[in-house]
């Protein structure tokens, strides 16, 4: 258990690690402004790497982490962990936050006792999480049972992408723990790609239809030559000849001989006849819907960009973005968020409709999030809760209610305050 005092980013709590590993550390963390637990993941950032010869050029690793981050944060498939934040620590160390798994299996433990179909069903779950993953242009590069959870019923992979946070922590020892999973290409130090990961699909679709590995994994050395060498013997797989072949297919030495896409291999598992033909279900095409790429905007973007600079000079501006609906307002906001949360600077954000909303609605839930930023004595907490009705449990104290009649002036001190 850790100290009920250790904050990230004053809004998380840490409770206990869950996990470890060459990226970093995850622990089970309460998010103070929403009360639910959620796991955070800690990357452990090599100083040596990261620190350069300019502020510049560190801030540069920086950015490119957080806009990895933006862009798992926007990811949102059935079969696909959820990034709910991320930012940096008080010491600038990167962490981000995800949905936390109860009782989740890895995949082949999970499916050890079940039968063939249901098997086949938590493949089939995988690859339309790939799928999803490579048509966002993103590479998991590290495909194994241990990133493919099934929670549920329903398959969750996770630990994906972070192609610059994999390059500035990996290194021999964290690497060594997926071999079993690596393609040779990946061995040879060939660039990691789509067809990479469809092979760590093959492993585990012979773990899980013949019980054990394709090769012999208790010596590293003989690991790595068959790996590279070796074909892989689907004879003993419990399965008939046309998924074999599949198996040995996505096994294939060399990259171009493997199935070409994730959908691929599921229309190879329909045409088996093993897994019926299904309309695609709604919750997947909508992920598809929902985390278009971010283009045009320059302009704005840019003057964005120079008033935030400003902002780190000390000189300050208020800025109007309008326009009609889906013409990329929210994306435009949540660009400058990243660049304003890798310069350290606090971002709040607010809603409120045109109609039929409360008094201060634009300011309720940014003074939420604030309100757990410093110390706020009890005179200015009492005023605050008329705004913010849950204050006690966000300060973790009594605060009594708002007196009535309070003065519109007296709300205004306690904000600014």
């Amino acid at each position: 258990m850790l100290k009920d005092t250790q904050l990230i980013g004053n809004r998380y709590r840490l409770v206990e690690r869950i996990g470890r590993g060459g990226m970093g550390e995850v622990y089970e963390a309460l998010d103070r402004l929403t009360g639910q637990s959620v796991a955070l993941k800690r990357v452990a950032v090599d100083s040596e790497k990261s620190t350069a010869s300019s502020k510049n050029a560190s801030r540069d690793f920086r950015l490119a982490l957080a806009q990895e981050f933006r862009t798992l944060a926007s990811l949102r498939h059935p079969n696909i962990i959820s990034v709910l934040d991320y930012g940096f620590d008080a010491a600038r160390q990167p962490f981000f936050t995800l949905e936390l798994l109860h009782n989740a299996q890895p995949i082949v433990r999970y499916a050890a006792n079940e039968e063939f179909p249901r098997q086949l069903e938590l493949l089939v779950q995988m690859l339309h999480a790939l799928a999803y993953l490579h048509r966002r242009g993103i590479v998991h590069r590290d495909v194994k049972p241990d990133n493919v959870m099934v929670v549920a019923d329903q398959v969750k992979v996770l630990d994906f992408g972070l192609a610059i946070a994999r390059e500035h922590t990996e290194d021999s020892s964290a690497t060594v723990g997926t071999i079993a999973y690596m393609a040779p290409e990946v061995l040879q130090s060939e660039p990691t790609s789509e067809a990479s990961d469809l092979y760590a699909v093959g492993v585990i679709s012979y773990e899980l239809f013949g019980g054990k590995h394709p090769f012999h994994t208790e010596s590293l050395s003989t690991l790595l030559q068959e790996v590279l060498l070796t074909v892989p013997d689907t004879q003993p797989l419990l399965v008939d000849d046309s998924l074999k072949s599949i198996v040995s297919k996505l096994l294939a030495k060399k990259p171009e001989q493997r199935p070409a896409t994730a959908n691929d291999v599921i229309q190879m598992f329909i045409d088996s006849g093993h897994y019926p033909p299904r309309p695609e279900a709604v919750s997947i095409r909508e992920s598809y819907l929902q985390a278009a790429r971010f283009v045009g905007r320059e302009p704005e973007l840019q003057r964005l960009s120079a008033s935030l600079s400003g902002l780190l000079n000390g000189v300050g501006e208020s800025w109007l973005i309008a326009g009609e609906s889906g013409i990329g307002k929210s994306r435009l906001l949540d660009e400058i968020r990243t660049q304003a949360v890798v310069n350290g600077v606090l971002v709040l954000r607010g809603q409120a409709i045109s109609e039929g909303g409360r008094p201060y609605e634009l300011w309720r839930e940014a003074l939420r999030l604030l309100s757990l930023q410093g110390e706020i004595d009890d005179d200015d907490a009492m005023i605050l809760r008329s705004l913010i009705p849950d204050l006690p449990a966000l300060l973790g104290r009594y605060i009594p209610d708002t007196p009535p009649q309070t003065p519109p002036e007296r709300l205004m001190v306690a904000i600014e305050q």
